[in-house]
């Protein structure tokens, strides 16, 4: 099996001892709420699915990935993983920051720096355009004035919406290697199945040995097909025309994109 993205897989999810130190200190500290899409950055980044990043992006690689399309250390990153901030919050917050989702507090990052940005270049980078009729570029156009990078640790996952389906990296792998599979093809989609992706995963099980199909969980543009749809579709196929022992259902917990060719 190929080595995880950087070369390791990275854990930033706390020990239950670590976590028990870090709820004490929580309350004591600035905190900032994030939305669905940041809560699913946070947990991607802490169960190594975003690999081999470690926190939110600091400048010298946010302006790396933008203009190059790979991380300060040459590693290939295309879309910035960041958190916006507003200037009141940045100006008083000090070595960590509390990290709240729902209510309840999911992570706790330690502050490494705290910078500046260009909206116009940050989407035109990542999307192409500057037209506001793109998703992306109303995104970000509505984020707050300054970002912040540094490492986070997580204290509480996020509940997945379709438990039975979301695995984490490690689980994933280790499933693969309790199936025998040493060659696997990924497939992922923000759709249901139509002819072409059943004919390119069908033609895909003739020479490895198996198909990992991960469906985008999270927010889309308007008009696109509901994440019950797309996962009731797949499992309809899987169960019906698929060999089941040979595919694997994984939903990717993050918001949809829509960036450019050479960065999606």
């Amino acid at each position: 099996m190929i080595p995880p993205h950087g070369g390791k897989l990275i854990s930033r999810i706390l020990t239950r001892n670590d976590r028990e130190k870090t709820l004490r200190l929580i309350p004591s500290i600035k905190r900032v709420d994030l939305s669905q899409e940041l809560a699913f950055e946070v947990e991607n980044i802490a169960t190594g699915l975003f690999s081999p990043l470690q926190g939110f992006l600091g400048r010298e690689d946010f302006q790396s990935v933008l203009k190059e399309g790979r991380l300060k250390s040459g590693i290939p990153w295309t879309i910035p993983i960041v958190l916006d901030i507003d200037a009141d919050l940045a100006s008083e917050i000090g070595d960590h920051l509390a990290l709240y989702y729902k209510g309840e507090p999911i992570a706790i990052m330690t502050v490494e720096e705290i910078y500046d940005y260009d909206r116009a270049e940050m989407a035109k980078s990542v999307y192409g355009t500057l037209n506001e009729r793109h998703p992306g570029v109303v995104k970000v156009k509505d984020m707050k004035e300054r970002l912040v990078g540094g490492k986070i640790d997580l204290i509480n996952p996020i509940p997945a919406r379709f438990s039975k389906h979301h695995l984490t990296p490690e689980e994933t792998r280790a499933l693969f290697k309790s199936k025998g599979w040493k060659t696997v093809v990924a497939f992922q989609t923000r759709n249901v199945p139509h002819i072409g992706h059943e004919y390119l995963q069908k033609s895909a099980l003739t020479f490895v040995d198996g198909l990992f199909i991960n469906p985008v969980i999270g927010k889309k543009k308007k008009g696109d097909y509901k994440d019950e749809v797309i996962i009731d579709a797949y499992l309809s196929l899987i169960k019906n025309y698929y060999p089941e022992d040979k595919v694997v259902l994984n939903t990717l917990q993050m918001e949809m994109r829509y960036a450019e060719i050479g960065r999606a």
